[in-house]
């Protein structure tokens, strides 16, 4: 079960209309989720099955109507074989600059969970994302798993990193590189936000 139902998602920016951005990104988000069902051949309860989630919920996504949390991403992202990075805003950066207003984002909202793509996209050969991760959540329950290298660094706060069972605890400055085809989650077992910057080659969060 995915225990961070109640989060908002949204690809949000500092500026007014936010409501109207998650809700339009959110209807986004359904519509990819849609696109990618047909594409693979699921029926909505096949699909539900295969990522562990309820008809009803996968039906109310779809409609652009949930709130998925990035758990349930990651759950469906593992169950249609795509990257989670797939559920980012598709902005045009126009260029190799991405400037700090203009990152691409995926924002969880009431859970404070914030993954900002540093790169233009994820088409080239190197990825790099900055993570916010909110106190005491983790995704041990759907760990990432995806083809190639990755390598986080703390930049504030602490974080419990687990690869393939083995867990490093991560203090502000402490870097971590590890072969991301192996399952792997965060945890952030303190009282604080946690920040990473991540780089992945190739760029397949």
């Amino acid at each position: 079960m995915d225990n961070h139902g109640g989060a908002h998602l949204g690809m949000l920016m500092e500026h007014p209309g936010v409501e109207d951005q998650a809700e339009r990104a959110m209807t986004a988000v359904g519509a990819l989720v849609l696109q990618l069902r047909r594409e693979a051949g699921y029926s909505i309860g096949s699909l539900a099955a295969a990522a562990g989630l309820s008809p009803g919920l996968l039906s109310q996504i779809e409609r652009g109507q949930g709130n998925p949390s990035l758990t349930t991403l990651i759950k469906l992202s593992q169950a249609l074989k795509v990257p989670v990075g797939r559920f980012f805003d598709t902005k045009d950066q126009g260029g190799a600059l991405v400037r700090r207003n203009d990152r691409r984002r995926l924002e969880v909202a009431e859970d404070n969970l914030i993954y900002e793509l540093l790169t233009p996209d994820m088409s080239g050969q190197l990825g790099m994302l900055r993570a916010q991760i909110a106190a005491g959540w983790d995704n041990e329950d759907a760990p990432f798993k995806h083809a190639g290298e990755e390598c986080v660094t703390i930049v504030q706060g602490r974080l419990h990193v687990c690869v393939n069972g083995v867990g490093y605890d991560l203090e502000e400055g402490d870097s971590l590189t590890y072969d991301s085809s192996l399952p792997h989650w965060y945890r952030n077992p303190t009282s604080e936000d946690a920040v990473l910057i991540g780089a992945m080659t190739p760029p397949s969060f």
